[in-house]
């Protein structure tokens, strides 16, 4: 059925013997064929870090414009701040329509090479608020989470496709990622809605994989295949949704879909509806060369090789409209 979307739990595959491991990769090869996600469970975050992680971001968001500013984004691959209207996702994809109704702060890794305009590049600096600063403890926090649940899920990943299981960790070990807390305000706080417009407009991830803890709401995640369309995968509290980007579709020669996803305009029927999401994009090591898979693994697809961090700054750079 189409609109099966499976549920991995961490604890019980690292537990599970040779058969149930076997019924667990089959469930999860399906849907990542056909639409490109799952949730996962017995993840390790704890919930009240979760919490702290969205509280700080609610708090950073509810500071003064001005001062917010002097936390912005300098140009598209970059972390910081990122005021409304800032982004127009459906752009990478030839549907550059409205601007997205969300702000976000964005985070990454302090990885360091030693080649300064390498690292320039790929590891931009954070700007954590001088006026919320228990914000970067948290965050650290709650992103060496994410790191290592990235990592987890890449090795069974891997186990999906009967390769080696460090066959993505290996190439992830200084990967780029940016973690998002990503704010959708409410309809009566941004006063309409153009037609069109959307929290998140239709678009796919440029990574590899996607890690979201989100709210439930009616101004909420779509995600899309070709047999149903557009639907609202199903939601359970304190599960992530794990979703592939185009790295990983690329990588497997387009055995696995890239999810197409999107995050409702605020509705009508909810107009005091605010939701925070918090998602981590996933990449790879940037000096990687994503070569798609032969078959058995790949999907036979003929897709042509690219360098992973020149790929994800060309399609960051065609969404994202700075001042």
């Amino acid at each position: 059925m189409s609109r099966h979307i499976p549920v991995l739990d961490l604890s019980e595959w690292r537990t599970a013997g040779a058969d149930r491991r076997g019924e667990i990769t089959a469930e999860l090869d399906a849907s990542l064929r056909e639409t490109g996600l799952f949730l996962l469970r017995g993840h390790g975050v704890p919930p009240e870090l979760t919490d702290r992680m969205r509280t700080e971001g609610r708090a950073f968001f509810a500071l003064p414009a001005e001062t917010k500013r002097r936390y912005a984004v300098a140009r598209p691959y970059d972390n910081g701040w990122r005021g409304l209207g800032a982004l127009d996702v459906g752009a990478v994809d030839g549907m550059a329509g409205t601007h997205d109704l969300h702000e976000a702060y964005h985070m990454g890794p302090d990885h360091r090479t030693g080649d300064a305009a390498f690292d320039a590049a790929y590891y931009p600096a954070n700007k954590w608020p001088d006026e919320r600063p228990g914000l970067k403890a948290t965050a650290l926090e709650y992103t060496g989470h994410m790191t290592r649940v990235a990592h987890e899920v890449l090795e069974i990943l891997a186990r999906v496709l009967d390769l080696p299981e460090d066959f993505f960790t290996a190439k992830s070990q200084r990967a780029t990622w940016t973690q998002n807390v990503n704010w959708y305000p409410s309809l009566r706080a941004v006063g309409g809605v153009q037609e069109g417009q959307m929290r998140v407009g239709p678009h796919t991830d440029f990574g590899t994989l996607s890690l979201l803890d989100r709210q439930q709401g009616v101004g909420g995640l779509e995600v899309w295949n070709e047999e149903e369309g557009w639907f609202k995968p199903p939601f359970e509290a304190g599960a992530l949704v794990v979703n592939l980007g185009d790295l990983m579709n690329l990588w497997t020669d387009g055995r696995w879909c890239s999810l197409r996803h999107r995050v409702l305009a605020p509705s009508d029927s909810a107009p005091d509806e605010e939701l925070v999401s918090l998602v981590c994009f996933f990449e790879t090591d940037p000096d990687t060369e994503v070569v798609p898979l032969a078959v058995p693994a790949g999907g036979g697809r003929g897709m042509s090789a690219v360098v992973a961090g020149e790929s994800i700054l060309e399609k960051v750079g065609a969404t994202v409209t700075l001042g």
